[in-house]
C-alpha cells in the first residue's frame, strides 16, 4: 500500500514539471515576437553592374553617367546604396571621374562616398589630341566624399592629396567647384613642388 501510494505521488510530481514546462513555454512564445509574420526589408529593389545616364536638355554636351557594382533602393526612407560607384562627368573643358569602394544617397540628393575615394580630372583637348599627354592633369585622394550634382561641388572634412602637374599639395578639408575647376583645400595645405625629370636635368 505505501509502494502504491509513492508511486502516484512520484507520477503527480512528474506531471506537476511537465505542466510548468508547458506554461513556460507557452509564455516564452507568447513574449517572442514571430519574425516569420514580417521579415525585414531592407531594400525593395537592388541591380547588379548597372549603369545610368543624365544629359542636360539645355547644355546637351554636359553628361553625367553612373556605374555600380551593386545598387540597392529602399522606397520608405529614399535611400540609394552603392558598391564601386564610378561616376563619369563631361563637360566642354573636362572629363571627371569620380571612384569609391561605397556611397549612398538620400532622396536622390547629394552623394556620399566613402572608402579610397579618387577624383581625377583630364583635359578634354588632351583626350581627343593622340599627339599630347593623356595622364591626368588634376588627380584627388581622400576616404570620405560628398557631390552634390545640383550645385556642381565637392566637399569634404578628411585629409586631401592634390596632385596636379609638378606638386603634390595636401590638407584638411575640401571645396572642389567643377564648373570652373578650382579646388580650395581650407587648413594645414602644405605643398611640395616635384620637377618633371626634363627640368631636374636640365643645364641652363
Amino acid at each position: 500500500m505505501r509502494l502504491s501510494t509513492l508511486r502516484i505521488s512520484i507520477f503527480i510530481l512528474a506531471l506537476g514539471f511537465v505542466a510548468l514546462w508547458a506554461i513556460n513555454q507557452k509564455e516564452h512564445a507568447t513574449l517572442t515576437p514571430n519574425l516569420t509574420d514580417k521579415p525585414l526589408e531592407l531594400y525593395h529593389w537592388s541591380a547588379t553592374q548597372s549603369t545610368t545616364w543624365e544629359i542636360s536638355r539645355d547644355q546637351p554636351e554636359k553628361q553625367t553617367a553612373m556605374q555600380a557594382a551593386t545598387w540597392h533602393y529602399n522606397e520608405t526612407t529614399k535611400l540609394s546604396q552603392f558598391t564601386h560607384p564610378i561616376i563619369t562627368l563631361t563637360s566642354p573643358k573636362a572629363v571627371t571621374i569620380i571612384r569609391s569602394q561605397t556611397g549612398k544617397t538620400l532622396n536622390d540628393e547629394a552623394i556620399q562616398l566613402s572608402g579610397d575615394v579618387q577624383i581625377t580630372q583630364y583635359a578634354l583637348d588632351s583626350l581627343t589630341d593622340n599627339t599630347k599627354n593623356t595622364n591626368p592633369s588634376t588627380t584627388l585622394n581622400t576616404q570620405t566624399l560628398t557631390y552634390n550634382a545640383n550645385q556642381a561641388e565637392l566637399l569634404s572634412r578628411d585629409t586631401i592629396t592634390l596632385t596636379q602637374a609638378g606638386s603634390v599639395t595636401t590638407g584638411v578639408g575640401l571645396h572642389a567647384d567643377l564648373e570652373s575647376g578650382q579646388y580650395q583645400l581650407m587648413s594645414n595645405v602644405k605643398s611640395t613642388y616635384q620637377p618633371n625629370k626634363t627640368d631636374e636635368f636640365s643645364t641652363p
